[in-house]
């Protein structure tokens, strides 16, 4: 029998079985959509191209066990980037570049199979997530000889992403044009925070708010939270954390250091803002455990500090430095099932923000949404910002200023041998199941849909 929902192309460059954080998002919709009334088509690459795409990715098969059985997803062939000839010509295609070279590779196989997939499914609407933010401007290409309307879901932030500096102020200015040219075309804009949401209006103040709608990311279980959110004193507290932290030294030494001080390819360096990643890293919760133990040495078997994920090569640079050594270990990758599992073995789970110097932060890590479901108190080393933002409003956890390093050990000696007990609200935390979330963008898609075909009828 032929389903009567509408119909929507949902294009999501990174889909499971890839294991990334830019897959939770896309995967959760999938998989409640149909229950709101809107049939997603998922268009993404094949399963064979992405080790080739993602050199550095991992897959996870246990992830496509969440995509409900009835889901049609059209897996298109994305082409190998090729090699640089040399060094010269890499450092070139680097400097040259304002997106990434993704749209390169995917755009002729997409353009030979979109006709049959719009004929085959007639859908009432596209949806592309970014980044990779090259999908954005692709896909305004490939529907110029389609009149469908284009929603833009923004993961990050785009122009304003500062977790490296642009190649120049010219590579900047072409940049927010490119974005300018993508917020121009599409029906609708959606952000993932409210913060992302202001930065784009402020940046581009002839876009029409009422375009644009924050859909959080969101979490996927149980919607009944406890009343209370006890941790007792404890002979050890494990602080645990889950996936990467996007912090480079080397970025943030490019977005520090004066120009003048730079290599001559890099004098050119342009940033709209300054973010100071090292704030994302797990460098300030470092110092804070540093200064407790010398504040009371005797508690030094009473913590530990365990990370899942791949670990970056500064990693042990902050720990050594940190003198953390004994106290710290690394699990390495593990499976989605895996990563749950160690959550739940945990007493407390870290968070962080970066810092933007004179605004906010506007990033919400999409852990922070399962961190909820595993109804443990959270370590928040945030700065303001959205991430701050939504820890306040949620009541689960324990904030600290990364600045006031001697505050937060003090708080830290205090969890150790008080312990803690969180009022969590249930009214904010039930908002962002995924579920809910679902319905908010079935209801976009319907109504980018219905204008479009009120437009065709008076056309």
């Amino acid at each position: 029998m032929t389903s009567t929902k509408p119909n929507v192309l949902f294009v999501a460059f990174e889909f499971p079985p890839l294991a990334s954080g830019g897959v939770q998002r896309s995967l959760y919709f999938v998989k409640y959509l149909s229950a709101c009334g809107v049939n997603p088509i998922v268009v993404t690459p094949k399963e064979e191209d992405l080790p080739q795409i993602f050199h550095h990715g991992r897959t996870d098969t246990s992830l496509l066990k969440e995509i409900p059985e009835a889901t049609i997803i059209e897996r298109v062939h994305c082409g190998k980037p090729e090699a640089p000839a040399n060094k010269l010509v890499q450092w070139w295609r680097i400097y040259s570049s304002v997106i990434e070279n993704f749209k390169k590779y995917w755009e002729w196989p997409l353009r030979e199979a979109l006709p049959g997939i719009i004929e085959r499914y007639q859908p009432v609407a596209v949806y592309v997530t970014i980044p990779p933010f090259a999908m954005a401007p692709l896909w305004v290409d490939l529907l110029k000889d389609y009149s469908l309307p284009l929603i833009i879901d923004f993961r990050d932030a785009w122009s304003q992403w500062a977790l490296a500096p642009n190649g120049s102020y010219w590579h900047y200015q072409k940049k927010k044009k490119l974005e300018a040219e993508v917020l121009r075309k599409a029906a609708a804009v959606i952000t993932t925070s409210a913060q992302t949401r202001d930065d784009l209006l402020k940046v581009h103040p002839w876009l029409d708010p009422a375009k644009c709608t924050v859909i959080s990311n969101g979490y996927d279980g149980n919607l009944d939270f406890p009343d209370t959110l006890t941790l007792s004193p404890t002979k050890k507290l494990v602080i645990g954390y889950v996936g990467n932290f996007y912090y480079s030294p080397e970025a943030r030494n490019n977005i520090f250091k004066p120009w003048w001080k730079k290599r001559p390819n890099r004098m050119l360096n342009y940033v709209p803002r300054k973010e100071d990643w090292l704030y994302r890293s797990p460098w300030f919760f470092f110092q804070a455990v540093k200064k407790l133990l010398e504040l009371q040495p005797s508690l030094r078997d009473n913590i530990e500090i365990r990370f899942a994920g791949n670990k970056p090569k500064w990693m042990d640079v902050q720990v050594q430095q940190a003198g953390l050594t004994d106290l710290v270990k690394h699990e390495g990758f593990l499976s989605h099932d895996d990563a749950v599992i160690f959550q739940q073995s945990c007493d407390m789970l870290l968070l962080t923000s970066a810092k933007v110097l004179g605004g906010r932060d506007y990033s919400i890590a999409g852990k922070t949404f399962e961190y909820f479901t595993m109804k443990k108190p959270i370590l928040g080393f945030v700065c303001e910002g959205a991430q701050k933002d939504i820890l306040l409003e949620t009541g689960m956890s324990v904030i600290c200023d990364p600045d006031k390093v001697d505050n937060n050990a003090a708080l830290l000696m205090k969890i150790i041998e008080e312990g803690i007990v969180l009022h969590p609200k249930p009214e904010a935390l039930n908002k962002y199941h995924r579920k809910n979330l679902a319905a908010q963008l079935a209801c976009i898609i319907q109504s980018v849909s219905s204008q479009t075909n009120l437009i065709a009828q008076h056309a």
